[in-house]
């Protein structure tokens, strides 16, 4: 199964959010992706569309074990989401 390239809407919105995000393929979905660096990585799913409206969730991965320890869902604004990442960035960076 081909992967589309990711959508303008993402790319914009991953700009948006600054240099310590990217966009990486996890399960054949194009998605935000950030490593802290730390054992601890955090992706941005369901932003690869061109509808109007937001509704991500994030998932926070432990990279050692593959595991995913925290999600959040219904994230439906730019606003929400970049306080939200920040958040999330401030409570797994400390760990």
């Amino acid at each position: 199964m081909k992967i589309e390239a990711p959508t303008k809407a993402i790319k914009e919105l991953c700009l948006q959010l600054g240099s310590d995000y990217g966009i990486k393929v996890v399960d054949r979905e194009n998605v935000i992706y950030r490593n802290l660096g730390n054992g601890y990585d955090i992706e941005v799913s369901r932003l690869d569309t061109n509808r109007s409206r937001m509704n991500a969730t994030i998932y926070v991965w432990k990279t050692e074990s593959s595991q995913i320890v925290d999600i959040i869902k219904n994230i439906n604004s730019f606003e929400k989401l970049k306080q939200t990442l920040s958040e999330v960035s401030t409570r797994y960076l400390s760990l």
